[in-house]
């Protein structure tokens, strides 16, 4: 396909004579002979791509081009007649170099560009990354939004320079990293001085390329990990110690989280964590689960009704709130346990879960209208034995789901007079906890809470 060049040339004779060789290799060519005359050529040829002989600027082509909206969001190459190295945005005056790099740009149409050099277009023909390019070229202050089918962004810039970046649930730098990737919906650029907030501190030149390196690299790691489709859960709690970006990711997966939803909660780049969650599940502390672990009913309609009914009836007088059932372990085990409760229906399992083995909620079941049921994490270590008392007795159960636990844990529920149910022959030692068994605890704690 030919593409369309505007050549700027002060040399009638050269002009001519490299505009006939262009042409004579397919490429379509406007001419102007100072940048006031391809301003306005601009205007009716539509150029792709502009070539400015090195004789027209004064090393300053950027500013100079700036006065001029329809010249100003076009890609542009300094013709130069120097040989070595040259810039990114210079090419020798040769006619071969010059079709080369042309037909080497990205296929795409001029964006609309509006009075005062506002414009808008679509992103399947100018790229994010051509986009700031061009305005930080141009020195352009003002907010570049961006519409795809997924949300909305924004991005700010003041004299070219990208100060601040919001996309979805996420900002700055990582906002401005995921917006690169983009490549359907819509943008529009107002002009206009921004406020003071910067949360981006880079020069949009280093920004650009450390983003495309970061998202080449996290293409290729996502790949290599092949989870996309499962979820993520940490079976051991975070190593102070450890890399930050480590233990955040490590927080977070005390229940689970598909890729997707860990890369959006967590601030640090995307890249990052993919590298700290590539080591964490080769040390086996992290661990994958089919996202279809599918989702397992507590119990069929007609007992759901049998179990909301007892639910209500057993409640702890004196407490507000749902009825409660515990569920005592090593944080390890709890930890592990909340998958299973995660995949069952109509349970909302708590976001965070404290780090020092406290009491803690874990989860909470919808049994019927109003009426629901609150599972209530135990770490059982002797250290935090003090903290069993107060929570024990708003309590209608305790399911004890390791082998062995403390006599002072056993002391303590004998007072409160809460039921402590066996459940380590039901879910085995160690390992993963089967959904169906978890809902199979649930049920039996319940309904020996109510004597049934």
């Amino acid at each position: 396909m030919s593409r369309v060049v505007l050549l700027v040339e002060p040399d009638v004779d050269v002009l001519g004579a490299l505009a006939s060789k262009l042409r004579g290799r397919g490429l379509e060519v406007a001419i102007a002979d100072s940048l006031v005359s391809a301003a306005e050529r601009a205007r009716t040829a539509r150029p792709e791509v502009l070539l400015v002989a090195q004789e027209l600027s004064d090393g300053h082509l950027d500013a100079e081009l700036a006065a001029y909206p329809s010249l100003s969001l076009v890609p542009r190459f300094l013709l130069v007649t120097r040989e070595g190295d040259l810039a990114p945005n210079e090419l020798p005056r040769d006619p071969e170099s010059i079709a080369k790099r042309v037909y080497a740009l990205p296929s795409k149409a001029a964006p609309v560009v509006a009075e005062g050099g506002d414009f808008r277009g679509d992103l399947q023909q100018v790229s994010v990354t051509d986009l700031l390019q061009l305005l930080s070229m141009n020195r352009r202050s003002g907010t570049l939004s961006v519409t795809t089918p997924l949300g909305a962004g924004e991005l700010r810039l003041t004299d070219g320079e990208i100060i601040d970046a919001v996309y979805r649930r996420v900002d700055g730098e990582k906002a401005l990293f995921r917006l690169l990737t983009e490549r359907d919906g819509t943008f529009a650029f107002v002009s206009g001085t921004q406020s003071a907030l910067r949360r981006i501190e880079q020069p949009t030149n280093l920004l650009l390329m450390e983003g495309l390196r970061q998202l080449d690299e996290a293409r290729r790691l996502r790949e290599v990990l092949g989870i996309e489709d499962q979820n993520l859960l940490a079976i051991t709690p975070p190593d102070p110690e450890g890399p930050e970006v480590e233990q955040r990711v490590l927080l977070t997966l005390v229940s689970p989280r598909t890729l997707a939803q860990l890369l959006d909660e967590i601030a640090a780049p995307d890249l990052e964590i993919l590298i700290a969650l590539e080591e964490l599940l080769k040390r086996g502390v992290v661990r994958t689960l089919a996202a279809g672990a599918a989702r397992v009913e507590l119990a069929d309609p007609e007992r759901m009704s049998v179990l909301a009914a007892l639910a209500k009836r057993v409640a702890r007088a004196g407490f507000e709130g749902a009825a409660r059932i515990g569920v005592a372990g090593s944080q390890k085990r709890l930890v592990t346990m909340l998958s299973a409760i995660g995949n069952l229906v109509d349970a909302t399992v708590a976001g965070d879960v404290p780090a020092a083995p406290v009491p803690h909620r874990m989860a909470r079941i919808r049994l019927g209208d109003g009426i629901d049921l609150e599972l209530v994490g135990l770490p059982l270590v002797e250290a935090y034995a003090p903290l069993w008392s107060l929570v024990l007795p708003s309590l209608i159960a305790v399911a004890r789901v390791d082998v062995g636990s403390p006599e002072l844990f056993e002391s303590a529920a004998s007072l409160t007079g809460v039921p402590v149910i066996d459940a380590t022959t039901l879910l085995g030692e160690g390992g993963d906890a089967d959904t169906h068994l978890v809902a199979g605890l649930i049920r039996m704690a319940l309904e020996s809470a109510a004597g049934a």
